[in-house]
């Protein structure tokens, strides 16, 4: 069968584009209100609803399981070949967009809403690459699936629920990373560093009353806030130097106590050295004041163990190999309450499969602060020479005309970990900008017609001939 797939992507680009504008319309950021009906609130549960609505509209087989994913069917066949997209999106903070994040607008060719890049617009590809192909006619010698996600970026709860009821794909991939192809992903740890608080208090300038900062782990803090108890008639002068200095945004607010915040800049988890953690930022300025004996702790650690520190160097937990490349440590919640007498720093480490992080973690010894691991992901890899690899990478190679830029070992932790043998697959090309998880994310609209191509050929020869 001869298909011009460009062709046929275009042929299908107003109903893809209207869809994906509706899809992207929903805040479907993990919310409080949850129930049975909406495990992890409403926002991604409508989402989630949404895209199962256009297979039904299409006249496709679909499944909601247990209200926190699903999937679309076609094709058939005895084999099961997986396409695994999420709808649930990261948190905003709509002061730094330009325009609402959650009102889809073009400008310049760009599509600008949360979501675009990640997930949304790659999940409405890769349904667009299946749905055409299935309305030219192809013979198909295996069932497709496209199993949607509802909280990926918080845990993958949806997809280890998913899979306790629903069979397990042979093969597939995920649209949910970059071009050309992820053929294996590193280990990953999550841990705490807890304060230990002491009754000492001592003499002090100011009290630390509350440091937050972080919502979810896998995204660079954007922005933290500090409240502190004391003399506030010199901290407006010290806190804007040390922002002119470091040419970073912030802004003091005095009353009952003195607030302080301070903005950094957003990146990936798993690419902590592309962002500014806002909070471990500011705990370098507060551990500049005289601080109460917690409080100092508490910010003295985070600035001699962990700012500016992605790769754990100054932990002494770094390490790299030739094939995976270094680990990385990314700092993503971090609270301190002292009523609570709550002071953590949660941290999320992406791995080579080779390193025993663990092992590592249990020999470090620091005053007045215990290290506990919250939860560990094995490392997932696919051969390069599989015919999974060698299929997509002639199929991205054919349209791209790419054969400088090779398959590669990816930090972020995708859905493709979740098949017995999976990939990530686009849909970020080589050089364009990374927006995931920043403000102002945008997906080129090109980049999204040409990636719906090459999944409708990628699943053409691996399903179809």
């Amino acid at each position: 069968m001869n298909i011009n797939f460009k062709q046929e992507v275009q042929n299908h680009k107003e109903d893809l584009l209207k869809d994906l504008f509706d899809l992207l319309s929903v805040r479907s950021i993990l919310g409080t209100d949850v129930t049975e009906e909406t495990p992890f609130g409403s926002g991604p549960r409508e989402a989630l609803d949404l895209i199962l609505s256009f297979g039904e509209r299409d006249g496709y087989k679909t499944k909601l399981v247990e209200n926190k994913a699903g999937h679309i069917e076609v094709g058939e066949g005895e084999e099961l070949f997986g396409i695994l997209g999420h709808v649930d999106v990261v948190p905003v903070v709509e002061a730094d967009w330009i325009s609402h994040p959650f009102k889809p607008e073009v400008r310049d060719g760009k599509i600008y809403a949360r979501g675009s890049l990640d997930d949304k617009g790659p999940t409405m590809a890769a349904y667009y690459a299946v749905k055409l192909l299935d309305k030219l006619g192809v013979k198909w010698n295996k069932r497709v699936r496209l199993i949607i996600g509802s909280d990926e970026e918080t845990g993958f709860r949806c997809v280890e629920s998913y899979f306790k009821h629903e069979e397990q794909p042979a093969l597939g991939f995920t649209p949910d990373a970059m071009f050309p192809l992820v053929y294996a992903e590193k280990a990953r740890v999550t841990f705490d560093h807890k304060l230990i608080f002491i009754d000492e208090e001592g003499t002090y300038e100011y009290k630390l009353v509350k440091f937050n900062g972080g919502q979810v782990l896998n995204m660079v803090i954007a922005s933290a806030e500090a409240e502190l108890e004391g003399d506030a008639s010199d901290i407006k002068e010290k806190f804007e130097k040390f922002l002119a200095n470091e040419k970073l945004e912030g802004k003091v607010e005095v009353g009952n106590t003195i607030k302080l915040v301070l903005k950094g800049k957003a990146a990936h988890g798993s690419t902590p050295q592309f962002g500014i953690n806002g909070a471990t930022k500011l705990a370098e300025f507060l551990s500049t004041l005289g601080l109460d004996v917690n409080g100092k702790n508490f910010v003295n650690y985070i600035v001699e163990k962990l700012a500016n520190d992605p790769f754990g160097e100054k932990l002494g937990i770094n390490y790299s190999d030739d094939e995976m490349g270094a680990s990385t440590y990314n700092y993503g919640i971090l609270k301190y309450d002292l009523s609570e007498k709550v002071g953590v720093v949660s941290t999320d480490c992406r791995h080579p499969k080779k390193f025993n992080l663990v092992e590592k973690l249990e020999t470090i010894k620091v005053d007045n602060v215990n290290i506990e691991v919250t939860s560990t992901k094995e490392a997932h890899y696919v051969p390069k020479d599989d015919e999974l690899v060698t299929t997509l990478m002639d199929v991205y190679r054919k349209y791209t005309g790419d054969i400088e830029n090779d398959a590669f070992v990816l930090g972020g932790g995708t859905y493709a970990r979740c098949l017995k043998k999976g990939v990530a697959f686009g849909l970020l090309f080589p050089g364009k900008q990374d927006t995931m998880h920043q403000a102002n994310e945008f997906l080129e609209i090109e980049d999204l017609l040409l990636a719906t191509a090459i999944y409708a050929e990628g699943i053409y020869k691996l399903c179809c001939e």
